[in-house]
């Protein structure tokens, strides 16, 4: 079997921070993977179509990702890479029940209790699944945790998206409705973090908001915040014309592009009524409650986090999405307190509020794409054969140059 891994060991890793490891010393490509097989008769093999890159794949293979995130890793080694997959049951265990071989499904890579069989821990109860205990290999007390091989023994976070094929448990696949695209289907995973974000910090019709970074998850952001129907104003913020093309097709209001912190800080005090004003030795600031209510960022650098506090007006929100950042040294977190401001993070997703009800983001998703597929074509602007990895991580790295928004792995090319 064809697929990429990550292959870490303390040695490397410790290379890797002191700068001495290249950009793939952390991951292994081999062509004589043992396919997986099935263990237990909750599971199904996947054969893969595509696999998504995401920039978090980026940031684990610099090590640049927030060490917080290691406890969501698979107790295997190498792991697995990929969490973005579709593709088509090739075989299901004894107790599947709703999936049959030839079924095109979406792959959701975060293990919980339903997918074991566990009774429900506390953030299951809630709908955040994004927080299962079965993230750390806790389930539910009983026997069958012996099952999966003990405490600590199972769970992590899920991947495979890089390999021809992908072993899970039924529950983490959805089936994906006849006419949306693998091409759309592909973007179902980075959708359900955008939904997730949204849904649980929905704008007012009246609101301003700002979406920072228009790569993949950006766009998504402004797709999601349309498809839930809100008619608020948003302000997308764009580096590169493809993005800003992209980011008025999928409903922003008006795109800002300019790099210049001055004119850049200028811009959104002229688009939202806010008043900058100078504070001693240090960057100007947004203050009082006129500017943008709402700030998703989706880069979320140490730059943007201290942008969005200096921006969001007075008793604003700032929503993190991106994981650019982790231990900070520039942020000037004081704004917070100064301005009021509510920040909060979202990460994956879970049970989201929809209408009247709660719904799983992943069949919320599917639900929202099969109603408006053409919107979201367009956004996997290239995809690679597992053998050219390389040429897609670079892709991937250099969006402006190749116009890049979503680099996919595509296992149908030969």
């Amino acid at each position: 079997m064809k697929a990429l891994m990550f292959n870490y060991n303390i040695p490397r890793i410790a290379l890797k921070k002191l700068g001495l490891g290249g950009d793939f010393s952390l991951v292994k490509y081999s062509d004589a993977w043992p396919i997986p097989k099935i263990v237990y008769p909750n599971q199904v093999l996947m054969k893969t179509h595509l696999g998504g890159i995401c920039a978090t794949d980026l940031l684990q293979m610099s090590v640049s990702v927030s060490l917080y995130a290691s406890i969501m890793a698979s107790p295997v080694n190498p792991i697995p890479m990929g969490h973005e997959a579709m593709g088509v049951i090739a075989e299901v265990g004894s107790d599947v029940k709703d999936l049959k071989p030839g079924d095109r499904v979406v792959y959701n890579p975060v293990t919980r209790c339903a997918f074991y069989g566990f009774d429900p821990c506390p953030s299951c109860q809630r709908g955040n699944y994004e927080h299962c205990f079965c993230l750390l290999g806790i389930g539910d007390g009983t026997e069958r945790e012996q099952k999966y091989g003990g405490r600590r023994k199972f769970g992590g976070f899920g991947g495979g998206g890089f390999s021809e094929y992908l072993l899970g448990f039924e529950k983490q696949f959805h089936k994906v409705p006849d006419n949306i695209a693998d091409e759309v289907a592909i973007l179902t995973e980075p959708f359900t973090i955008a939904l997730h974000a949204v849904t649980r910090h929905m704008p007012k019709d009246t609101d301003t908001v700002v979406v920072v970074g228009a790569g993949v998850i950006g766009l998504l952001t402004i797709k999601a915040i349309r498809a839930l129907g809100s008619k608020c104003r948003i302000i997308s913020l764009a580096r590169y014309p493809v993005q800003a093309d992209m980011a008025v097709k999928l409903g922003a209001t008006e795109v800002i592009s300019e790099r210049d912190q001055n004119k850049f800080y200028d811009r959104i005090a002229s688009a939202t009524g806010g008043s900058l004003f100078k504070p001693l030795l240090t960057k100007r600031v947004l203050y009082g409650n006129q500017g943008p209510d709402v700030i998703y960022d989706c880069v979320a650098s140490e730059s943007s986090v201290d942008d969005d506090l200096r921006l969001v007006r007075s008793n604003g929100k700032v929503v993190l999405i991106g994981l650019g950042f982790n231990i900070t040294k520039k942020v000037d977190w004081s704004l917070a307190i100064w301005k009021e401001i509510e920040v909060v993070g979202t990460v994956f997703s879970g049970k989201e509020p929809y209408i009247s009800e709660k719904i799983d983001a992943f069949d919320l998703a599917l639900k929202l794409m099969a109603q408006d597929p053409d919107a979201f074509s367009g956004l996997l602007t290239h995809t690679f054969s597992i053998q050219n990895y390389k040429q897609a991580f670079q892709c991937t790295k250099s969006k402006q140059a190749n116009n890049t928004i979503k680099v996919g792995l595509d296992f149908r090319k030969k």
